[in-house]
């Protein structure tokens, strides 16, 4: 996909993108308060076995001072969920596309996209609630938002790469979306959502989490909005370079796959 053949097709993107979140709950009651009450139940469950079941003290913020499990799991969860919801939603996109694949042409990636646009409005929403709770705990977090957004942007490249390269090895590879399942799963425990990586006593541990993507931009949040402190510019170099990387291999997958993309379906 060329840019200005992307630019061209703006108006397609912009309508796909507001598909995919006026349907997202559609004939729901709750509605938007979907995206909310996920976090919240995973908050409570983790919340009481992290500190309850195993006895385990809340992290401590550096320098902030904030000791707030929930607060500490949702700086974690959230941004892991948009990744994980983001990847796991766009994998089937190109296929529920098919009518349109084989009557318009258009750049296929758009149907990608219009997921990671969709969902990136939706962290927004949640970062938002986010930073009111961070408030009321006195963390003062404001001053950061914009390197958080910086950070969020990032990970949705990083995100957009990781789903384009799936969602067009799944047209041929139906079993990507349960290899996703399980790898998702994975990348949740490895990545310091429910602990902390200064406290787990094991380097080799701490270190495979912050060189896993999913952990890189995780520590990277908690270092802004639970520590409330400025990541090194090597983490930024760090996580500039997986975006990169990510969009680059996905959407060159995407692009050698997707001219047989009409003929398979």
């Amino acid at each position: 996909m060329s840019i200005r053949t992307a630019a061209a097709h703006r108006n397609l993107l912009y309508l796909l993108s507001r598909r995919e979140l006026r349907t997202r709950y559609k004939r729901s009651l709750l509605g938007w308060m979907w995206s909310l009450l996920n976090p919240l139940v995973q908050m409570a469950i983790f919340s009481v076995i992290f500190l309850y079941v195993f006895v385990q003290k809340a992290p401590v913020g550096d320098p902030s001072g904030l000791e707030s499990f929930p607060l500490y799991f949702l700086c974690g969860f959230i941004p892991f969920n948009f990744f994980a919801l983001t990847v796991g939603v766009s994998i089937g996109t190109v296929q529920g596309g098919a009518s349109l694949i084989k009557k318009v042409a258009f750049p296929h990636e758009h149907l990608v996209l219009s997921v990671v646009f969709a969902q990136f409005v939706t962290v927004l929403i949640e970062l938002g609630v986010l930073t009111v709770a961070m408030l009321i705990a006195g963390n003062m977090v404001l001053p950061w938002l914009p390197v958080l957004f910086v950070i969020i942007v990032l990970l949705a490249i990083f995100s957009a790469g990781v789903a384009m390269l799936l969602a067009s090895a799944n047209v041929f590879f139906n079993d990507i979306t349960y290899l996703w399942a399980i790898a998702a799963q994975l990348l949740f425990y490895a990545t310091p959502v429910i602990w902390d990586p200064e406290s787990v006593g094991e380097p080799w541990l701490t270190n495979i989490a912050s060189w896993l993507p999913t952990g890189a931009f995780v520590m990277a949040i908690h270092e802004v909005m639970y520590d409330l402190h400025m990541p090194s510019l090597a983490r930024f170099a760090q996580l500039t370079l997986y975006s990169l990387a990510s969009l680059c291999i996905g959407a060159w997958g995407f692009n050698r796959l997707s001219p047989k993309f009409a003929e398979i379906l």
